[in-house]
């Protein structure tokens, strides 16, 4: 069985189609969160992962965010001085893209290959991260399905801090994180989309280029007419241009 798992899209279409593309062969998708916010195509990505499957999704804080802002019904009357790309993306969205999204449940347990796994965004409300088999096993009882809490080879996936990795905590218990579709940490350089695929139990951690041409054309829209929050723009060139920190001054863009 070959398992396709990606987190963190975060709108970033573009991204998604690519690893779609390179990985056509999958009998299961697992996506650990965050679908939308911090970039351009929400409604894009809500739409091809509601057409994939068999898949395993969960809800990410960032796509509660962007319920909880659309809900609100004021992002059309944020100054641009405090516009984020969650508002740009509650514009792009609907009420039935919305309703998917916070319907997603926060976690599921699923088996394959013989192994259990628990797919859940994130493990505290900050970066936390299980670093003991004790931790490990608290966990497992407190959110996986009462029927495999006594399973013999589990694994957990968890999205949230862009970071890819295997992390191997016993022979049969380990967690991993597939890294962003979308984009990295400030501190690293990376711009590939990261997954990671899991064939007859085997984990590859994988990474493919693809144009991050249209996200930063967005941001150089924005930019021009001074239509968002500074901070939020030079993510963007950063993450998807050439920019060498996070925080670099903004230059305006003439080009129309």
């Amino acid at each position: 069985m070959k398992l396709l798992v990606i987190s963190d899209i975060h709108s970033n279409i573009w991204a998604l189609k690519k690893i779609l593309a390179t990985e056509r062969n999958f009998d299961l998708l697992c996506c650990a969160g965050d679908l939308v916010d911090y970039g351009t195509a929400p409604a894009e990505v809500v739409d091809l992962l509601r057409q994939c499957s068999p898949k395993m999704l969960i809800q990410g804080n960032h796509d509660i965010h962007t319920v909880n802002t659309w809900k609100q019904n004021q992002y059309f009357h944020v100054p641009p001085l405090e516009y984020k790309w969650v508002h740009h993306n509650c514009r792009k969205l609907d009420e039935d893209r919305i309703h998917y999204l916070e319907q997603l449940p926060l976690h599921l347990t699923f088996e394959a290959d013989g192994y259990v796994y628990l797919i859940q965004h994130q493990y505290d409300e900050m970066y936390g991260v299980i670093e003991s088999r004790q931790q490990f096993e608290d966990y497992w009882k407190r959110h996986a399905a009462p029927e495999y809490g006594d399973a013999p080879k589990r694994r957990m996936i968890f999205g949230h801090s862009h970071r890819q990795c295997i992390h191997i905590l016993d022979r049969e218990m380990l967690w991993l994180n597939p890294g962003s579709v979308s984009y990295r940490r400030p501190d690293d350089p990376d711009k590939t989309a990261h997954y990671a695929v899991i064939e007859n139990g085997k984990i590859n951690l994988c990474r493919v280029p693809y144009d991050r041409g249209y996200l930063l054309e967005e941001a150089k829209k924005l930019n021009r007419i001074h239509g968002m929050m500074n901070t939020e723009i030079q993510d963007f060139f950063f993450f998807f241009g050439d920019a060498k920190t996070s925080r670099e001054p903004l230059l305006i863009d003439v080009k129309k």
